[in-house]
């Protein structure tokens, strides 16, 4: 049999070792710290997303709650993606494809992303991933009880992120368009395996009736257009941050491969099941971003189908400097993501604002809780993510959003612990807006400027506005 190029593997272990050891020095993002708190309030299922992301960061804190174990769970996700990636490009083609889909996965921004910052696109793509193995042995090479893991690893995934829904239509319209697979239609392993995704799913569907199906609608609003304004501007947006987030070096020869390949698709299951679930997704967020912004890592699922048609594709053609590029662009990658003040030149580490989020956060808090802080204090935030890293920073006990606050979602839900009236707490945010202050006097008298603390480097402005409140 044969096995994984010897130095495709040195450059994966690499890759994860690489950031298990620097994982340790980036403070947590907002999110991260938010599904933090979500491991430490577990439930069936949140305001704004399905539990999964909860779960996996209860495992990896079991015996720690530092931000390395907080982002074990990513580095897991992530390696997991890959390895998924490797055996569903060898089964469905060679080992010369598997071996260029792992680099390609490597070098492919959007998952260089998901191993250093622990979000719910960790879990997606891994079992998206899984998923998409799963329905390659079940779908193309017939083997049924694959069909069986496809709707166990669907469910999971959709415990992951809503979007993994998306992965229905490709498949519908792959069993359409292809003659040979298209009495899949009518087989009831396909349905049962539906039925097994919707058992697996089932919690996050209490929660929601529970909550008068709160998290399906909040989801509804943010990703599904509410006016239909058109806006060619946003489809631009859309379709550059495509093409970057994915890498040029991924994005374009994809596109070319599929025009170069076109009557081939037609004819092979393979390429049309790949490609199916790619090109509906891309299209279904791109016909959204006419009416609204979509993020970038929204679409990154499709990419791993993406990456392995682009893959065989590679390697049917012998482009034998496939290997020299791919290897450099992960080589340039890692260091430039970890290690930005080194690499990238000072003129421009002020340009690069998503820094801010994982620097000077535990300086931020260590300066309130030594000089703000008083014994019996409630203390309380203007939205869920600076709330979520107060309270993994101040260690304090629980912080809170109150629920007349916009950005309070899940906390609203722990809101009831609160004793009102409030006697004295402190209050802090990232923003001194005016709105927030005539918020809090709905629940107190008296509210008093305390300091204005701050962060600063070549990367980052950080500042955080403490106040008292009493009644």
């Amino acid at each position: 049999m044969d096995r994984i190029n010897s130095k495709v593997l040195v450059l994966l272990v690499l890759v994860v070792f690489t950031h298990l050891i620097f994982n340790q020095s980036l403070q947590l993002h907002y999110d991260e710290a938010y599904y933090w708190v979500w491991s430490k309030n577990l439930q069936l299922s949140y305001y704004d997303h399905p539990p999964m992301i909860a779960y996996l960061i209860r495992l990896t804190t079991l015996f720690s709650d530092k931000e390395v174990f907080i982002r074990l769970a990513a580095v897991i996700c992530s390696t997991t993606t890959i390895v998924m990636i490797y055996k569903t490009t060898k089964c469905l083609f060679n080992q010369r494809s598997a071996d260029i889909a792992v680099i390609l996965a490597l070098a492919w921004p959007l998952l260089e992303g998901t191993f250093f910052i622990t979000t719910i696109d960790s879990p997606l793509l891994m079992f998206w991933s899984i998923t998409l193995y799963c329905l390659a042995r079940g779908l193309i090479l017939s083997e049924r009880r694959f069909i069986y893991f496809s709707g166990v690893a669907l469910g999971c995934a959709l415990l992951s992120k809503y979007t993994a829904v998306l992965i229905l239509p490709g498949i519908l319209l792959f069993l359409v368009v292809t003659p040979s697979k298209r009495n899949l239609l009518w087989h009831k392993d396909v349905y049962l395996a539906l039925l097994l995704a919707m058992l697996v799913f089932s919690p996050v569907i209490i929660w929601n009736y529970q909550h008068d199906w709160a998290s399906f609608a909040f989801q509804f609003h943010h990703g599904v257009p509410s006016d239909k304004q058109l806006n060619l501007a946003g489809l631009g947006d859309y379709i550059g941050s495509l093409l970057g987030a994915a890498n040029p070096f991924i994005s374009l020869p994809l596109l070319v491969f599929m025009y170069i390949k076109r009557r081939q698709i037609l004819k092979d299951a393979r390429y049309l099941f790949l490609l199916n679930i790619f090109i509906f997704v891309v299209l279904f967020f791109a016909y959204n971003s006419l009416y609204k912004f979509m993020e970038a890592n929204w679409v990154a699922p499709a990419f791993i189908s993406g990456i392995i048609f682009l893959s065989a594709c590679l390697a049917e053609y012998n482009i034998k400097w496939v290997y020299r590029v791919a290897i450099s662009l992960v080589l340039i990658l890692l260091p430039l993501v970890k290690m930005p003040e080194v690499f990238v030149p000072r003129i421009y580490q002020s340009k690069i604002p998503a820094i801010n989020a994982f620097m000077g956060n535990a300086e931020l808090y260590r300066q309130i809780k030594l000089n703000d802080i008083e014994s019996g204090d409630v203390i309380l935030s203007c939205d869920y993510g600076n709330a979520s890293r107060g309270w993994y920073y101040l260690n304090v006990g629980r912080v809170y959003v109150l629920s007349n606050f916009k950005y309070s979602n899940s906390y609203s839900d722990w809101n009831s612990q609160l004793q009102l009236p409030i006697k004295h707490a402190i209050y802090y945010c990232d923003g001194n807006d005016a709105i927030y202050l005539d918020q809090l006097k709905v629940y107190f008298k008296n509210i008093q400027p305390l300091a204005t603390v701050g962060y600063h480097n070549s990367f980052v402005n950080n500042k955080l506005y403490v106040y008292r409140l009493s009644n």
